[in-house]
Formats: structure tokens, sequence, C-alpha cells
């Protein structure tokens, strides 16, 4: 059996999954239409080279093969088990497993109680102490290993064949490995070495999957289907592997629905659980980040046949202006250009096109206008431009003419072989023509959207650049810190200076530090049960000396309202600048986060907002800063003075410092706003609020 390359580090256990000597199926029964049943049949008719063990209590065989009472009855050692009975049985199964001495095994069975997925956990934890037992599952679908001919799968598109290639598909809800790893990428031309599906996740992960494949030279794509992670760092560290040893990596983010998510005590919290994050931290691991499963499944096709471009430039040959329109529209909105060439054609070229401008897009009128080689003079003129990294050919329906077809392959085929540039087809075509272009090393989409979308998903610039609630729950039966304690608990971060703040007894006192602060001032509530002060009229600014009395008097009011009586009424000076906001908490799969937003006390309804895993290196908050949507406002758009950019990020990293060493202690942070003042003259925070951990 031929086994992948696999150092002895990456392993852990799964050679025995993927590559097994003998496999035994625990709960097989002639009955196709039960999981044991099917799974014994389709490692038959597969034609597993390894033995195979039916076991059955009562049976001396099973499908033609002979049957054992228990795994302690099989006379060999066992590999793999294949575990196809009901949740009840499951532990005292895996249990028999490290007493067989059986190295893996994967748990198909769903409806696992609490107690009873409490029981298989240290029923694992315990076969894993005596065999190294690495269990896949429960609530599986299975896996194959193709190549091995490996499949431990009860799934119904078996039968369909399984296309090897050089794809991995990993996904953690059942069926998906299989729809879109198996039967939609099939249908694209690209074929799989492995479909996984995680499943609960109680043992193998899908970071341990990704971290054996990395080290599988025959795979060069790994896509990722996933509705999050136990550790979010962990995965991160696979995927960074799998990338340093040649990979494309395209993730999805399942499960990104808000549905559900408990209101925080603050504006982190409110945002922290729309998938960002995990977006965020796998693009800085180096993966392709997508938004849906068609994406994912484009993204794939070129990832696959290594048709990945190396930069942005596309160009766009077409005999009809409309398609090079909407192809400009497509690489606008994908991220993509359609650069003007800086090649002039030659004098034999400009011949050869009659009807056709040298642009690009390459518009080369209808045939009749169009001289006997102006699409081939068309695409090597294109092709030739040095700023073109990718090029695209719109054919309509002429691929469904047969007389057509090989003058068109013909065309195509030789502009591939002339460049390591990539290139494709986009209209209508029968199947087997596209094979056919794919033999020749052309690719073929519908449409130049998904084309366009795609290529910006794979360009490696892309990668190093949005679920599961990222917020533990609902925070507001924690008392918050906010005002003077927050400023005290943040007071040695030295690049995260706060406002200066007075307290005042009374209106006279408001009066005097406005008199002393000689210019507008802030009025405001000082209260850790109400977070968001502005919303409950417990803040008020700009303020004049003459507007001070009906402020204070409002704020005195609206006080009472909330009941705050006896919480402290400051005075702080209106500063000026870019407003931000920063906040740190603790995700459920990444641990210690940051994130940056525009917009103060507007970033819920502006939504403008990146994260990353803390701590972050000034590089790192820098790009976060500039990555926003609102960064022009920094940077001097419409007149504006440039801010202290740099400042900012200092603020940044001294957060993510802080919730880094503080994450046994609080749970969120909020700085909003933070005041960016101009260029060298730094940043002021105004507010603060901590949320303690419970």
């Amino acid at each position: 059996m031929t086994k992948p390359t696999v150092s002895q580090a990456a392993d852990i256990g799964l050679s025995a999954l993927f590559a097994p000597r003998s496999i035994a199926v625990i709960g097989a029964t002639d009955e196709m239409s039960r999981a044991g049943g099917r799974a014994l049949g389709v490692l038959k008719m597969v034609g597993y080279p390894g033995a195979i063990y039916p076991v059955h209590p009562a049976r001396p065989d099973i499908q033609g093969l002979p049957a054992h009472a228990s795994l302690a009855a099989i006379p060999g050692a066992v590999d793999l088990a294949i575990i196809a009975l009901g949740p009840e049985r499951v532990v005292a199964a895996v249990r028999e497993c490290g007493d067989k001495g059986v190295r893996a095994a994967a748990v198909f069975a769903d409806g696992f109680t609490p107690a009873l997925r409490a029981e298989l956990t240290q029923a694992v934890a315990e076969a894993h102490r005596k065999s190294g037992l690495r269990l896949l599952g429960p609530n599986t679908i299975g896996y194959r290993s193709v190549r091995d001919k490996v499949y431990g799968t009860f799934a119904g598109d078996v039968e369909l064949g399984t296309l090897p290639g050089p794809t991995a598909f990993i996904a953690q809800s059942g069926g998906m490995s299989t729809y879109f790893g198996s039967t939609l990428l099939a249908r694209r031309g690209v074929g799989t070495s492995y479909l996984i599906d995680t499943g609960n996740e109680v043992d193998i992960e899908a970071a341990d999957c990704i971290e054996y494949i990395a080290n599988d030279p025959e795979v060069s794509a790994i896509a990722l289907m996933l509705e999050g992670a136990r550790d979010g760092r962990k995965l991160n560290a696979a995927i960074a592997m799998a990338v340093a040893h040649g990979k494309t990596v395209v993730a999805m983010k399942m499960a990104r629905s808000n549905a559900g998510l408990a209101q925080a005590a603050s504006h982190t919290g409110a945002l922290a659980g729309k998938g960002e994050l995990f977006d965020a931290e796998l693009r800085s691991a180096g993966a392709c980040v997508v938004a849906d499963e068609m994406e994912l499944i484009d993204a794939m096709v070129v990832a696959a046949h290594r048709r990945i471009p190396a930069g942005r430039g596309v160009g766009v040959v077409t005999s009809s202006g409309g398609f090079g329109i909407l192809a400009l529209d497509a690489a606008e909105r994908a991220g993509m250009q359609v650069p003007a060439p800086t090649l002039p054609p030659t004098d034999e070229q400009q011949a050869q096109v009659k009807g056709g401008k040298f642009s690009n897009p390459f518009d080369f009128s209808s045939s009749l206008a169009a001289g006997p080689r102006a699409a081939q003079t068309a695409l090597d003129w294109i092709i030739a431009q040095p700023n073109i990294d990718a090029v695209v050919m719109f054919h309509f329906y002429s691929a469904m003419r047969a007389d057509r077809q090989e003058s068109l392959l013909k065309l195509m085929g030789e502009a591939a072989a002339r460049t390591p540039k990539p290139v494709f087809v986009c209209g209508v075509a029968p199947p087997e023509f596209e094979q056919k272009l794919r033999e020749r090393g052309v690719l073929f989409f519908e449409d130049p959207a998904r084309l366009m979308k795609a290529l910006a998903n794979v360009l490696p610039a892309n990668r190093p650049a949005a679920a599961l609630p990222a917020t533990a729950g609902s925070h507001a039966a924690v008392a918050s810190l906010s005002g003077a304690r927050a400023r005290q608990k943040l007071a040695h971060l030295s690049n995260l200076p706060h406002v200066r703040t007075f307290a005042v007894a009374n209106l006279e006192e408001a009066k005097a530090r406005q008199r002393e602060l000689g210019d507008k001032v802030v009025l405001k509530v000082e209260s850790d049960s109400h977070a968001h002060k502005s919303e409950f009229g417990l803040v008020s600014a700009p303020l004049d000396a003459h507007e001070l009395d009906a402020a204070y008097r409002r704020l005195e009011e609206a006080r009472a309202s909330c009941g705050a009586t006896g919480t402290p009424i400051v005075v702080q000076p209106f500063e000026r600048g870019c407003e931000l906001a920063l906040g740190a908490y603790i995700d459920p799969i990444f641990g210690p986060a940051v994130m940056v937003a525009t917009g103060g006390i507007f970033l819920e309804i502006l939504n403008d907002v990146t994260f990353a895993a803390a701590p972050v290196t000034l590089v790192r908050a820098r790009d976060m800063i500039l990555g926003l949507t609102g960064a022009p406002l920094l940077l001097g758009a419409r007149g504006r003075p440039l801010a202290d950019v740099d400042a900012a990020a200092a603020a940044l990293v001294d957060l993510s410092r802080f919730i880094a060493e503080a994450k046994d202690e609080f749970v969120e942070v909020d700085i909003n706003p933070l005041i960016v003042k101009e260029q060298g003259r730094g940043v002021i925070a105004v507010d603060a609020l901590l949320v303690p951990k419970a």
C-alpha cells in the first residue's frame, strides 16, 4: 500500500486512520441499509487491499468474510476500527479498542447526551494512553483516503465514483465533504486524495488532518468548510504549515448568523460574533478565505489546476463589447484589474485585426470584420503585455457548435502552451469540451464575475491580510469597570493615554473646570451600570460656558432616571481628531483578540471593523487600521490633516498585550472613542470600559 510521506511529528497517529494495514468493522452486518453493512460493503467495493475483519457477536460470516465475536477475538493486529454502533454502545467499543491496541477509530453515531459524550471523551483519553488511539467523530459520515482505497464511510455517493486528484476537502458537517468535495469538484475536473468529515471532533480536529495532509507531496490544495474550531491558534498553525509546504488552502466559515447572540455589555462584544476574526486569522496564516460555497469550489478549481496568476492584471479578449464591459465591472468588484497595455502592436498584428482596437479589453469586433488570424493575434498581443497576469477569452456559444470546437481547442491550447500565464475561456460548452480544454491547460468559466472572484480569492497577496458566537455570552450580570477604575487598570499602558478627567460635585465646580480648561468641554456621568452613556443621555458635548447650565441639569435628570444617583459627573476637555474605537476580548476559538473600528459611538452602525488575535505587532496593528474602510479619513481625505496612525497603532499594540496578559481577569475591554490627533500629536482615550471575568 502506498503511503504518503508524513513526518513523525505530523503523523500524530493519523497514518493508522488514512493508511491502515488492517480494518475492523464493529457493527458489521449483511444489511446494506445500515451503516455497518454499508461501511463493510464500501471497503470491499473499492478494493481496500488490507485485511478486513467484520465484528459481530453472533455471526460466523458477514458479506462473505469471516466474522469475529469481538475485537479481542481477531488473531492479528488491527490498525483501524470503524465503529458502526448506537451511541450507548460506543464507549465500550472504544475501551475495547484501547485493550486491543487499535491505533485509530472512526465513530459514525450521533445522539450523544452530554453525560455520554463526557464518558466517550474519557474513554478516548484512556485508550490513547494504552495504544495511542486517535478517534474521528462521532457524528461523522466518515472519510476517504482515495489513493490507499481506505473508505471509512457509509456515504451514498460512493457508487458514483470518486475522482482521484491533488486536493483534500475537510468539513465538519455531515455530507458537505462528499457533496462539495467529491460531486461538485469532480464535475469541474478536480479530483481528491482525501475527503474528511471530522464530525463533532471529540479527538481528531480539522487542524490535525491539515497537518497530516501538509506533508503529502501529492496534494496541492486543501479546502476547508468549517463551523468553528476548539483551538483557533492550533488551526492557524496547521494552515501556516500547509502553506509553507506549498499547498493552497481555501477556507469557508459556516455558521455566520448572529441569531442567538446574547446582548453583550460592550461594543466589542456586540461586534465580535460576526466571523471577522476567524477570517482575519485564517488569512494571516495564509489561507484564501471565501464568502460562500461556490466561491470555494471556483477557487479550488483554479488552485488545483495550478492556474493562480502572479498578480491582479487580467487581459480580456472578446468579439463583444458588452462582454468587455461585464469583465471590467466584474474585475472592479473583485479587486482585480484590467490594465491598459504598455506594448504597442506590430504592423503585422495591426494588419491581421481589421476591425479591432488594440486595447484591454481587446474587442476584435465581429468575425465578418476580423481577419482570419484576428483571435490568435489578439491573444498573442495581450499575453505579451508585461502588466497582464492572466488572460480570458469570451467565446459565447461557439463551443456548442461541433464545427467550431476543433479550431477553438487548437487556438486556446496553443495560446496556453506559449505562456506560463493562466488562460481561461468564458461562455457555454458541453462538459466533454470543458474536459478537453482542461487537458490543454485552459480552464472554463461560464461568466466573468465568478472567474474574477476566483482569481482574486487565490492571489497570494490576498492571503496574509469574517460564526460561531465570539463572546462567551452575556456579561450583563458581571459588574463592569468604567471611569476612574477603568483608567487605573489601564494606566500602565504608556501608548494609551487617557483624557484628563475631573469629578465635580455641582454646577459651580463644573463651570470652574471649564474656565480652567479654557475651551469646550465634555460633561458625562461615569456609571459602571451604563456602558453606552450616549444611549441613556449620560454624556453631553461639546459645551461652551453658556451651555453648561442646561447641560448639567439634563445630566442630573438622566442620572436620576437611570437609577445612577450617586455616580460622579465629570468634566473633560473636548478632544479633536479622527475617532476610532479599540476593543479587546476573549474569543472562544482564538483566545485573546483585539479589534479596531471607525465611527466612535456609531461603530456598530457603520460596522467598519477589523480583528486579530492578540498580541499583535506594530506592523499588524497598522495594517488593521489602514484596512478600515474609513482609513482615508486618517490619511488626509478631503483636505483633512494627516492623523497620527503610528500612535494609534502603538495604542492598539498596548491594548493587545494587556488582554493577552490579563485574559484570566478580563473578558472585554472597550476604548471608545480613541481620538487620533494630527500626525505627531498622538492619541487620547476618551472613555474606557472593562468587563471582568465572571
